[in-house]
């Protein structure tokens, strides 16, 4: 048989040639999950990045504040005259300013000066900053040469303000020498942390992650591979080993309904040839049998009609079974007829092959009758009852309670409700979740369809089959209980 696969639309199709080529990854989950790792850890340097660099700069201003402050003691505490030249130089290029100019008692006398700038390209006041001054930030960081600034601060001594007018380049040239540094710290560490980030999300998501993609497609390209091949789920408790675990419950789901489907296929060939051949044989049985029925010995003329209609029943069996294996179930033909006499009927055949070690009891009551499908419910009847007697059978009883077989029947709610119950050994709790599902019989020899077609014939009945739990017969045996509704059972 070829290899299966599961296209999206859900159908079957060989894996051979027809089947899908997996694609070539390109541009793959890590790699997208490492690039994205760094596109945040840069944001995030951006996000620290700019108040950084307002911090600074507003540290170097006041720096150069502080600077000309102490210029500015300097130039107070000595006479206007008796600063030289040289001094004044020295103390304007601890500064690194042109002008030092000071306010006070509303005056402004200019302290030291040289090299006068033709304008002053912007003014900073730092007794009222800006509430964003990132804008001044980025303004200094990209200045052109030759921009000249002045600084207004605090005065010292009482004074209302002191101004510095100092060439910007300085300032920008150390902006810019440490955006590089924040730069190369930001992208070192960047690098780092996507890749630890990248091997923790490769390692606890992604490889899982593939592991689950390729574990879909291996079952996709072959679902009745062996359970060892696919969906083998990781143990873990996280979203991905759930999802492994589901799909190997889907997996298992899955080959059962295959393997029950290629069983059922097998079923209906096999009863067709069955069929075919068996029609004849039974054709030349029914020959001989209607000559039984002109023989004059009693017991003869007792079995012969038993006889036919037996032999009818197995031929229509042939042909319903070959019905059930093409899904096709013929609508019931209702009719009155009495429950008391099928159950009769049933007991006498079953109780012919457990040659007298079995009792078996008709608890339904003379007067009872149903408005069914007679021949259906004979094999629903039939399936049960047999069950019950291969059950007995196979069971070496260590008990004195017997080995008994009853149905009894009875009125509930205008519907009727039937019982057929055991004293065997009970069906195990392993096998009570697939009781009506296809070849699962717990049996050996047993084909596991007896109680699929009885509970199909009674659902088609609209009514409902189920195995009642031990309690209702005790810690033993097996109980069967069949409800018919819509008024369809009476009593005279």
């Amino acid at each position: 048989m070829s290899d299966l696969v599961i296209p999206p639309g859900g159908r079957l199709a060989p894996s051979g040639a027809g089947a899908k080529k997996r694609r070539p990854v390109r541009f793959g989950l890590a790699a997208r999950v490492l690039l994205l790792n760094i596109a945040f850890v840069v944001l995030a340097a951006m996000i620290i990045y700019i108040p950084a660099i307002t911090t600074y700069r507003d540290n170097w201003l006041h720096r150069r504040l502080s600077a000309a402050h102490t210029a500015a003691l300097v130039l107070d505490a000595i006479p206007q005259d008796a600063v030289s030249p040289e001094l004044e130089r020295q103390l304007l290029e601890s500064v690194g300013a042109r002008i030092i100019a000071l306010s006070k008692h509303g005056t402004k006398q200019i302290l030291a000066a040289a090299d006068l700038p033709e304008a002053v390209d912007a003014v900073y006041d730092l007794r009222n900053p800006a509430f964003l001054p990132l804008p001044e930030a980025i303004e200094a960081l990209m200045a052109p040469p030759r921009r000249v600034i002045t600084i207004l601060g605090e005065a010292p001594r009482g004074g209302e303000s002191i101004a510095v007018t100092m060439d910007e380049a300085p300032l920008t040239k150390a902006l810019r020498s440490y955006s590089l540094r924040l730069l190369a710290v930001t992208l070192f560490m960047s690098a780092i942390v996507a890749v630890l980030a990248t091997l923790a999300i490769q390692y606890m998501v992604l490889y899982p992650v593939r592991r689950l993609t390729d574990n879909l497609m291996e079952f996709a390209a072959n679902p009745e591979a062996s359970p060892r091949r696919v969906a083998l789920t990781a143990g873990g408790s996280h979203e991905i080993a759930h999802a492994e675990e589901e799909l190997a419950i889907m997996r298992d789901s899955v080959v059962r309904e295959l393997n029950e489907q290629k069983h059922l296929a097998a079923l209906g060939l096999a009863v067709a040839k069955i069929n075919h051949d068996m029609r004849n044989m039974l054709t030349s049985a029914q020959l001989l049998s209607d000559r039984l029925a002109n023989v004059d010995d009693p017991l003869a003329q007792r079995l012969a009609p038993k006889l036919v209609a037996t032999l009818d029943r197995a031929t229509r069996f042939c042909q319903e079974t070959l019905a059930y294996g093409q899904a096709i179930n013929e609508p019931p033909k209702y009719a009155r007829f009495s429950l008391h006499a099928l159950a009769a009927e049933v007991l006498e055949l079953v109780n012919l092959q457990a040659h007298g070690m079995i009792e078996f009891i008709n608890s339904v009551p003379l007067d009872f009758e149903i408005d069914a499908d007679r021949e259906q419910m004979f094999r629903v009847v039939m399936n049960l009852v047999r069950n019950s007697a291969q059950a007995l059978e196979s069971w070496d009883s260590q008990t004195d309670r017997g080995k008994r077989v009853w149905i009894s029947a009875s009125l509930a709610a205008n519907a009727a409700v039937i019982e057929i119950a055991d004293t065997g050994p009970g069906i195990p709790e392993s096998a009570r979740e697939r009781l009506f599902t296809p070849f699962s019989s717990g049996r050996s020899g047993g084909t596991g369809l007896g109680l699929v077609i009885a509970s199909d014939l009674v659902h088609g009945h609209g009514g409902t089959i189920e195995l009642l739990p031990s309690p209702e017969i005790g810690p033993w045996g097996t109980l069967f209980r069949i409800i018919l509704p819509d008024a369809a059972a009476s009593q005279p």
